[in-house]
């Protein structure tokens, strides 16, 4: 269950990283049709959260937030696929390596401490 969840999140971390680099060199109607296709896609993703829920596989609670995390995400990558070439967009902590406790296999929930 929370495996799926997890899927489906790396899923949308992965699109959102692959999609706003790739913006830059592409035209205006490129970039529309891009975000008519993510929009489509972040849809689809919550109804397939809906069919999980349907199926108990997850709870109401746990469709509720994966849902808002898919909303989240959508946004985040509509707000920073506006950029100019060469900017980078803020992590706010979200990524790998960024602080304590985050990112793969170290930080403070690994060895309970920084190393």
């Amino acid at each position: 269950m929370k495996r799926r969840l997890s899927v489906i999140f790396a899923s949308l971390v992965i699109v959102t990283m692959v999609a706003v680099p790739t913006y830059a060199a592409i035209s205006d109607q490129q970039k529309t049709e891009i975000n008519a296709l993510n929009k489509q896609m972040a849809e689809t993703q919550k109804q397939i959260v809906d069919k999980y829920a349907e199926a108990g596989e997850i709870s109401k609670a746990q469709s509720d937030a994966t849902k808002a995390n898919i909303d989240a995400s959508e946004q985040y990558r509509q707000q920073y696929s506006q950029q100019q070439p060469g900017q980078i967009a803020p992590n706010h902590g979200y990524a790998p390596g960024s602080g304590y406790g985050n990112g793969c296999c170290g930080g403070a929930n690994y060895y309970g401490g920084m190393w």
